[in-house]
């Protein structure tokens, strides 16, 4: 089974049109779901990016944004994970060994390096420089070079 791991940057880019990462964003969306990788997110993701957009984009964006996000749990199309207590635990520890070398690093971020290093996810659908920093058995798929959002096919 192949697994693509959903983070923030990927919601918010997906469901904000003003986004600049959209088009990307809608370029590796089309890929995964062609390909038949299953989408993994958390608990945490879906709370930050709920937040977040409703900042960024406001209510009628975070409100279309809930309903596709129960139709994927609905048809399955989205494995949600919680952040258990063991989870938490072992995010904290990754947060403690992590943020003294990794600037503005967010313990939801290590909350997801957890998640995927538990469930073996090698893949992140994300832009986070920050998933560079969780080792070397996690990648993101989107790059931003010389001010442009570029991806990376991820090899199974």
């Amino acid at each position: 089974m192949r697994t693509c791991f959903f983070d923030t940057w990927a919601y918010i880019a997906l469901a904000n049109r003003s986004d600049a990462g959209h088009e990307v964003a809608l370029e590796v969306d089309r890929f995964l779901a062609e390909e038949g990788w299953i989408a993994v997110t958390s608990d945490w993701v879906l709370d930050e990016t709920v937040t977040q957009l409703h900042l960024l984009a406001g209510a009628k964006v975070v409100t279309q944004f809930l309903d596709d996000l129960d139709a994927q749990l609905k048809a399955r199309q989205l494995m949600l994970l919680n952040v258990s207590t063991p989870r938490f635990d072992a995010a904290i520890k990754l947060f403690r060994k992590l943020a003294p070398k990794v600037p503005r690093l967010s313990l939801t971020d290590c909350t997801s390096f957890a998640l995927m290093t538990e469930l073996e996810v090698r893949w992140a659908f994300t832009a986070d420089k920050h998933f560079y920093s969780a080792g070397p058995r996690i990648g993101p798929l989107v790059s931003l070079v010389d001010g442009e959002f570029t991806f990376r096919a991820p090899v199974p």
